[in-house]
């Protein structure tokens, strides 16, 4: 099949010959143009292609009809940028969460903060920690809630015996505070601020050693 483009940056397809070369000699004496003289040869372009474009444009270099790439669609307006795609180098960038284009246009990588359910805000340009209260005392209770075993309870003690009775203490007020929360309606954090037991060293470095057996 042969199709018949004009030579435009948005390549407009003109008409289409459902015939082989061979047929084109016999049928049309060889000039694909025969039932098109309103058209000028020299200002068309001819491509032996079965299948259509999706979006052709005339590559005056190369002088034929191709695909257009991505960042000429966009450019041409044929192309609507996502939430996380840019402008970049002449080209279109897909972000990755914590990226960003300054003013300059310069990419910036912003490190991820910690925090329970972490998420990049596409509009500020900043990590926001989503997680509701309840979330946050789950997620530590659940860190350490494979230590509560009579044997690791007991290893505590063998290594100091306030790291155990530090450890029983948090896990206690952990499961109060899940208690609590999860009979109220679930907050963000920061909109209803919950004081958290902090581990010692200690006992993050103990949790760090029972995680690695």
């Amino acid at each position: 099949m042969f199709r018949i483009f004009n030579k435009e940056v948005i390549a407009k397809e003109l008409f289409t010959v459902n015939l082989s070369q061979q047929e084109v000699d016999v049928v049309l004496e060889g000039d694909l143009f025969k039932d098109h003289p309103e058209l000028s040869p020299k200002a068309c372009i001819v491509v032996e292609q079965d299948y259509p474009f999706s979006f052709p444009t005339f590559d005056r270099e190369k002088n034929t009809v191709r695909e257009m790439s991505l960042y000429e669609r966009y450019k041409n307006n044929l192309y609507e940028l996502q939430f996380n795609e840019v402008e970049y180098k002449n080209d279109i960038l897909t972000l990755e969460a914590g990226q960003y284009l300054n003013e300059a246009g310069e990419l910036v990588t912003v490190p991820k903060i910690e925090g329970t359910r972490v998420e990049w805000n596409w509009e500020t340009h900043e990590w926001e920690e989503k997680a509701t209260n309840l979330e946050v005392v789950q997620s530590q209770y659940s860190e350490y809630e494979g230590m509560d075993t009579p044997s690791t309870i007991e290893e505590m003690k063998l290594q100091d015996p306030a790291l155990a009775t530090e450890y029983l203490n948090m896990m206690i007020e952990l499961r109060g505070l899940i208690y609590t929360l999860s009979a109220s309606e679930a907050q963000s954090v920061g909109y209803a601020a919950i004081q958290l037991p902090t581990p010692s060293q200690a006992l993050k470095e103990f949790k760090n050693r029972f995680k690695r057996v």
